[in-house]
């Protein structure tokens, strides 16, 4: 006698409850997924800010250095400089911070007034949160000044950094020099 016995298949209940299963595993996998996608995302944010103030950094340091001449006004930096990027020589070069915008400045001749830029030729160098300039000159924290200070002090994002001018290197009593 042979077995005629139905086969028996899934029933709408199984096929449905099998179906919610594996929505719900592949939404949580897309949400592990996204919150991944979203930590790089903010990782590679915050690096690439990093890599924009350390260039700013290197790049002050090797103008402030070479300056003749600063000029500190607000969130503005203007000076006359050996350190020029654009040019070779001694050129004017000024860094105004504007709208969270920090913007830069060279000419190649130092001719005119320090704080005259021309707005065509400003240069965006990256966007900040913050951005100011002050001088030290003895205990004086100067937020203004125009002259050939030993100190320029640069905040960038809650950081601070201290540049020493040449004119630190060339007046300072010689216990104070660095060799």
């Amino acid at each position: 006698m042979s077995d005629t016995r139905p086969s028996r298949g899934f029933t709408l209940t199984e096929i449905l409850v099998v179906l919610v299963l594996l929505g719900l595993t592949f939404s949580a996998l897309l949400l592990l997924l996204r919150r991944g996608v979203d930590a790089s995302a903010g990782v590679t944010g915050y690096s690439e800010n990093l890599v924009s103030e350390a260039s700013l950094f290197w790049d002050l340091q090797r103008k402030v250095f070479g300056a003749r001449k600063i000029k500190v006004e607000g969130n503005s930096l203007y000076m006359i400089t050996t350190g020029g990027s654009l040019y070779p020589g001694v050129v004017k070069s000024a860094y105004l911070f504007r709208d969270g915008i920090l913007l830069y400045y060279e000419f190649p001749y130092a001719y005119g007034a320090l704080e005259e830029v021309e707005e065509d030729k400003l240069q965006e160098v990256g966007r900040f949160e913050e951005f100011s300039v002050s001088v030290l000159e003895g205990r004086r924290e100067l937020t203004r000044y125009e002259g050939f200070p030993p100190y320029v002090k640069v905040r960038v994002n809650g950081r601070e950094f201290l540049f020493e001018t040449f004119a630190l290197r060339t007046s300072a009593p010689s216990e104070l020099r660095k060799p």
